[in-house]
């Protein structure tokens, strides 16, 4: 009787611990479905590329900057309200058109009549569901409004910019003389248009 009695307290406690540990689990697996996800913004994966135009028709001339630094990324609970704070670099000697005579001139033609250019920097700020970035370049910091799409854990940003509000008259000048024959089209006029197209595939990372 003593065995069976014995027996039986086992059982129940073996019972009492493994009902103990179901509900712990359980409950550790509604708090995590429970918990918001969390969005941040990734150098990695991420790209920006620029639109420049010559011509009267305004033909564009694409490339990109191979190299992005994000600095300073808070964790939120939206894509868009991801990009609040955020503060970038770009180094200007990682950009690429895939043309190396096109690069060269840019760096020493276009920026090298720039101050303080060795990095393009900024930061992402939210003004409700719109996105703005601050850019700095020429020592000039400016506004920029951008459009956005997202798409699953990225974000399309497109926006423009005009050289000169960035006081860069002396670069601009500079790279329209450097391709006064390349940008001068069919009815003979050298044209280097003042506004840059600027878009980027950011990448958020989740958890």
């Amino acid at each position: 009787m003593k065995k069976i009695i014995f027996a039986l307290t086992i059982i129940a406690t073996l019972a009492s611990v493994s009902c103990k540990k179901k509900a712990e689990t359980k409950e550790a697996v509604e708090k995590e479905v429970a918990a918001p996800k969390g969005y941040k913004v990734s150098a990695q994966g991420s790209i920006v590329e620029w639109t420049g135009y010559k011509f009267t028709e305004k033909k564009g001339v694409k490339g990109k900057f191979k190299l992005i630094n994000v600095i300073n990324a808070p964790l939120a609970q939206t894509p868009i309200a991801a990009f609040n704070g955020v503060d970038f670099s770009i180094p200007v000697s990682s950009i690429f058109s895939d043309n190396a005579i096109r690069d060269g001139k840019l760096m020493k033609l276009f920026f090298g009549f720039m101050d303080n250019t060795e990095l393009l920097t900024g930061n992402f700020v939210t003004k409700g569901e719109q996105i703005v970035l601050n850019l700095k370049m020429n020592n000039v910091t400016k506004e920029i409004p951008l459009t956005h799409t997202v798409s699953d854990r990225h974000v399309k940003l497109e926006g423009s910019l005009n050289i000169l509000d960035f006081g860069a008259e002396k670069a601009f000048n500079s790279i329209h003389k450097a391709c006064e024959v390349l940008h001068t089209g069919a009815d003979k006029v050298s044209k280097t248009w003042e506004d840059v197209k600027i878009e980027a595939i950011v990448f958020l990372k989740e958890s």
